[in-house]
């Protein structure tokens, strides 16, 4: 089993010039099966964040806004265990001590706490994170 970092499907989804390739075959593999992946839920909060100031940019720049709900429902069938963010994986990334953001101590402890130690991520603040093995979807395309 494998974590996804919410960049992955941001990257696809804006089509970023270096990773959405990448990403976009990562997310391929997952929908045709090929790789079994994970995710917390806070990764689809983070997902309309990320579209939401998107779309105030292009809205500024006179361009056509993404759409979130498709973008959303489309994660959504893709064939990932979800898991819920709960009091136990708040506590245990509270215990952390890398220099690391905090939500990506929720991502570091949603991983420890279901043992999961492979992530794919572009962001490489994780491999600050000891028990966190990163691959860069360069790499994994």
């Amino acid at each position: 089993m494998i974590y996804l970092d919410t960049n992955v499907f941001i990257y696809a989804i804006e089509q970023h010039p270096e990773y959405g390739q990448a990403c976009k075959a990562i997310l391929q593999k997952v929908q045709d099966g090929k790789l079994s992946v994970a995710c917390s839920q806070l990764v689809l909060v983070e997902v309309i964040s990320v579209l939401k100031k998107l779309n105030s940019l292009l809205v500024k720049e006179g361009k056509t806004p993404l759409d979130i709900r498709a973008n959303v429902d489309a994660i959504l069938s893709l064939s990932i265990i979800w898991y819920e963010l709960n009091v136990f994986i708040i506590k245990r990334a509270a215990e952390y001590d890398y220099s690391i953001s905090g939500v990506d101590y929720i991502h570091a402890a949603t991983m420890e706490v279901n043992n999961i130690s492979t992530l794919i991520s572009a962001d490489r603040d994780f491999d600050k994170a000891d028990f966190v093995k990163r691959m860069d979807p360069l790499q994994e395309a």
